[in-house]
């Protein structure tokens, strides 16, 4: 295990071997830091290292499959593949990576936002920036379309808890709706002054706690009961937040006797 572990200044080394290792390598040609490893101000002891890892074309597979380019790489506890170009690697003292290889070519179809490019050997700077605008949010969600398909996850994982479907009723209710509970909410509430920098436009569910506080703590304590009794709060949050929604809520509600 190394020493230190953990600590800011064990993680920041950590990047730092990671882009010594890529710079040394003649087959690599960058490496791009994202999430709490690019924005090292939000690093604590539970945070990751997620990057993204450039090859010469041709040669990414190689480096999903050897991984001795990993600092540390002898103490690897296991490295599942996730998808075609990520994996997950696991350290025996602990430490968690996510990262994806990528061909040259294959670059751009990352999304990011906080992103460094820590080594690069290709330009890769200019590329980086290119894909940080295109990963912006665009103003084309349907939020009406969004609340309704809400509401229908309401009446379908409602009636799977009722069919005694509880395992995949607590899915559409906690994970699906969800989504879209987090996603209207920003549209219609006002975040926690200073504190809109912090959200993630890949990932509703960031740090929502940080922008708003008093709403997530109702969800956390909505989401502890059976997955009836959570969706029936969260409707009731819905309609508190944009009391507009009642006309469609109502639907929701004779249906299913909430009445």
């Amino acid at each position: 295990m190394p020493s230190n572990y953990w600590s800011k200044d064990w993680f920041l080394d950590f990047s730092s071997r990671l882009s010594r290792n890529v710079e040394a390598d003649p087959d690599l040609l960058g490496l791009i830091l994202v999430g709490s490893a690019s924005d090292t101000s939000r690093a604590d002891e539970w945070s990751d290292h997620d990057f993204f890892l450039v090859a010469k074309e041709g040669f990414a597979e190689k480096f999903r499959q050897d991984l001795s380019w990993l600092p540390y790489s002898d103490q690897i506890a296991w490295s599942p593949r996730e998808t075609a170009h990520g994996l997950k690697v696991v350290y025996g003292f602990g430490h968690v990576l996510e990262f994806a290889v990528f061909n040259d070519t294959e670059l751009e179809l990352a999304k990011v936002n906080a992103a460094t490019v820590a080594v690069d050997k290709a330009r890769l700077l200019e590329r980086v920036d290119r894909m940080r605008e295109v990963s912006r949010p665009t103003d084309s969600i349907n939020w009406d379309a969004e609340l309704e398909i809400l509401l229908t996850h309401i009446l379908i994982g409602v009636g799977r808890h009722r069919r005694g479907e509880t395992l995949i009723a607590g899915e559409q209710i906690r994970s699906y709706l969800l989504g879209n509970l987090l996603g209207l909410v920003s549209q219609w509430v006002q975040p926690v002054a200073g504190t809109t920098h912090t959200e993630d436009n890949l990932n509703r569910f960031r740090r929502f706690e940080t922008r708003y506080p008093a709403i997530a703590a109702r969800i956390q304590a909505a989401l502890q009961n059976d997955a009836e009794t959570a969706a029936k709060r969260l409707l009731q949050l819905v309609e508190e937040l944009h009391p507009e929604v009642s006309t469609k809520s109502s639907v929701v509600r004779k249906r299913l006797g909430w009445t």
